[in-house]
Order: C-alpha cells, then structure tokens, then sequence
C-alpha cells in the first residue's frame, strides 16, 4: 500500500525536477548571449575617452568614481570626482584582451584596445606601475623650504585633497598590484600586436617579500596574525625599520600620525606606504600569481609557493570581511584567486575547492550574490559577476560546478542590465577602496569595469560551453 502511494508523488516529484534542471539548461540562449555581448561591448567603446584634458582626464581611459561616502575627519566632506588611475584602465583593457583573444573576429576591439594600452604605458616607471600618474601638486606641500619649481606627485585627478598632510597621504609609491595589471597588459599587447614590450621580473616581486622584516602593519597584525608568511608584499618600495619591532610601537606611532618623527607619517614629495609600514593582502597575492604565471615567471619567482600556502590558510579561516586590505567586496577575493588558478597556478586547486563551496553556500534564490549593506547598499551587481567569474574559472579546471547555478547567476545579472542609446550597461559596483581606514568609506565605481567584466563572463561562458560539446 505504501508503494502504490508513494510511486505517484515520485514521479510527480522527478518530473518537477527534470522540468526545473532542463528549464535551467533551455533558460540561457547563446545567440541571446552573443548579443548582450555585442551591445555591452559597443557601451565601452563609447564610453571611452577620446579627449585629454591634463590633470583631468586622458584618452584611452573609462570615467571612473572616486567616492568618499561619509565625512572623514582629515579628508574632509564627503565628495565623488572622476578619477585616472591605472587600476582600472588596466583590469577593463586587460577584460578586452581576453574578449579579443576568445574571438578574433572582434576587430573592432583593436582600436579600443591600442587607445587603452597607450594610457596605460603612462603609469610605467621603469616596468612598476603606479596606481595614479605623477602630476604637478595642486597646492604647496611643505610648510617651509617650499621647492620651487615643485616635484610632480603621484595624486588623483580631480578628487579634492585640501590638506598638505592628506596630499602627503595621496603620493603612494608603486605597488604589485597595479605592476602585475600593467604587466599583464604589455603581456596582452605582445600577444595581439606582435609588440615587444618588455615585461616586469618575478625580480621586481622578490624584492619585497614578507620575510624577517622590521616593521608589520596595523591592519596585518589586528586581523591576519601571519607574518613573516615569505608571501608577497603590496608596495614595491622600503618600509620604515624599526631597530626592534613589537606591536605597541607600531599602535603609538600610527596614532601620532600627525606628529613628526612619526614613522607612519607622510613628507612632502616622498613615496608614502600607508603608515610607514608595508601590507600582506590576499588578493594582491593572486594577481601576482596570476601574472607570474601568464608568463611563465612562475616557478622561477622564491614567494610563490609562500604566497599559495598564505592564500590557502586565510581562506581556511573563512574571515572573508577583513581577509583583504582593499577590496572590501568579499567575492573579489573568489575571482582573483579562481582567476590565478585558471592562469596556470595548479597549486591553488584546494584555495578554488574552498571558494566554490562558500559560493554554493551563498547564492540567493534569484541567482545573486550580495556584499556587506554597507558596500553599496548590500551590492549585488558586481558581486554576482565576481561570483559567476570564479565559478567559470574552477569549471575551466575541471571542477564540479553546478550548470544552473551559474545560469541562474547569469540571468541575474541579465535581469540588472541598463539601456542607454540602444547600449546596454550595467550600474557601477564597489570594486577597489582607500584600504585599511578608509576601506568601508572610500571607493572606486564604475559602470564600464562592471559592464567589461559582465562581457568578460559571457564570452568566457560562451567559450566554455562550446569545448564541452
């Protein structure tokens, strides 16, 4: 009796999930694909800019935010401005490159791709990139003993920096990050245009290793508890050495930050690392690897199998939050480091094993992923195509991925697309912030990064699919 009951609920029961899987793999239509990719891609043509005004703005490079969300006490109101930096020029040419390299019949990509590549190649000295371009100082730095003529300095275009001390603050000095995304995108322009440009060496990376240093930083010691991990440090420049670290100098020094003889304050038309002391971040340690990796620098590079095991064990803790400096959205840690993974660094398949299964765990029932409230009010745009970016990475390297949640993801994002002149687009998301202090205050948005990097999804998608069949 109980078998005849039961046998009509059971077949009910597998009818409904065959027609909810096949509805799934019926949902997404390459050809629907192929034109959101297309009108997406005609958005970043478009929205490139054409026309240099100096200290305003350079052709090549995508209109970009710098927010300040909240008043800060030495910054002052809260202000948006457009904003150059290398950062993003870098990640929306180095997405085009990608797009192109999957199919070469988007010769209309070239051009864009060149405009780009020639902004980016303002931000190289000596093959370290820098996050902003060296431009004349906007006001006097020093106190006394004023220069005259001014040194240039590393600084925002139009965000607003009124004090000497927070103009001081802004002069950073070059960084892995940027020097792997430029890098990477020379790496790009050889490939395309058969160009020799030389690349940076996993040298320039060794240098500045977190091994027997001399200083930590704050935001290190407070939530990360691993030094001398021999993994790779963000800036690529000399910290402040103490003659014998401990952690109290460290916190008396950073409060006085406004004292001189601080060894975490700034001087004028100096490379400032944040409070005189360099940083470990989980993220800056995958795009490294993955640069490294692209060419072939890997196995040569001393920090890399540090690096690895630093990005596994942070990732073992599950303290996604804190677990980068500058990237408060918590799904950019899954797409740099299934990124890398996907670039060649076979040793971060258990680093992809742990961010697949939070992924699973952490998808909504529309198909999205969601920040913080405070990133852009709970953001769900650009998380979910991080999100969608790792899990295609990890299907690319043979792990189990599931199909319809990655085509639930994708008819998310769908479902967000903006329509401007016939061009669809996606709204700006949190995708880089000041770090530390200023990380759940002061961010980087723009819609052609989040649209570059829907684009990218798909056509990687797309791809995917198609070695499948």
């Amino acid at each position: 009796m109980k078998s005849k009951k039961a046998t009509p609920f059971l077949v009910l029961l597998s009818a409904f999930v065959l027609s909810f899987s096949s509805g799934y793999s019926q949902q997404i239509d390459e050809n629907l694909l192929k034109s959101q990719i297309d009108s997406a891609l005609q958005f970043i043509q478009n929205s490139q800019i054409k026309e240099t005004l100096v200290a305003k703005q350079y052709t090549g490079e995508w209109p970009v935010d710098m927010h300040l969300t909240t008043p800060y006490f030495f910054i002052g109101k809260k202000q948006k401005a457009q904003d150059s930096n290398c950062f993003t020029v870098s990640a929306i040419h180095n997405a085009l490159a990608e797009i192109y390299l999957l199919d070469t019949n988007r010769k209309e990509l070239l051009y864009t791709l060149k405009m780009a590549y020639d902004d980016i190649r303002d931000y190289n000295e000596d093959n370290l990139y820098n996050f902003w371009k060296k431009l004349p100082p906007t006001r006097k730095l020093k106190l006394f003993k004023e220069p005259n003529p001014q040194p240039l300095v590393h600084r925002p275009t139009n965000f607003n920096l009124r004090s000497r001390f927070i103009n001081n603050t802004g002069n950073v000095p070059e960084d892995a990050d940027d020097t792997s995304l430029g890098n990477l995108a020379s790496f790009y322009n050889n490939r395309i245009f058969d160009s020799k440009n030389e690349l940076a060496s996993y040298h320039r990376f060794d240098e500045f290793l977190d091994v027997e240093r001399k200083n930590r930083n704050w935001f290190n010691v407070l939530f990360h508890r691993d030094g001398n991990s021999g993994a790779y440090m963000t800036w690529l420049y000399p910290e402040h050495e103490y003659n014998r670290w401990n952690i109290l100098k460290t916190a008396i020094n950073t409060l006085l930050i406004f004292v001189p003889g601080s060894s975490a304050r700034p001087e004028a038309y100096e490379p400032w690392v944040p409070f005189g002391a360099n940083d470990v971040d989980v993220v800056v340690n995958a795009n490294v690897l993955a640069y490294l990796a692209k060419t072939r620098q890997l196995e040569k590079s001393k920090g890399n199998s540090d690096a690895i095991k630093l990005i596994e064990n942070r990732l073992r803790k599950k303290f996604w939050y804190n677990n980068s400096v500058y990237y408060p959205n918590q799904f950019h840690i899954h797409f740099t480091v299934a990124k890398a993974f996907a670039s060649g660094v076979e040793e971060l398949r258990v680093s992809s094993e742990i961010i697949l299964k939070d992924i699973v765990e952490k998808q909504n029932k529309d198909g999205s992923f969601q920040s913080q409230s405070y990133i852009n009010h709970f953001d769900r745009v650009q998380s979910t195509t991080n999100a969608l970016s790792a899990m295609i990475d990890c299907k690319s390297k043979g792990l189990a991925v599931s199909e319809p949640a990655m085509q639930k993801a994708i008819s998310y994002i769908l479902s967000q697309k903006k329509v401007k002149n016939d061009q669809i687009h996606w709204e700006a998301g949190v995708y880089f912030s000041g770090g530390t202090l200023l990380r759940n205050i002061l961010f980087w948005k723009s819609e052609a990064y989040t649209t570059v990097a829907v684009a990218n999804c798909l056509q990687r998608y797309l791809a995917l699919k198609s070695t499948k069949e």
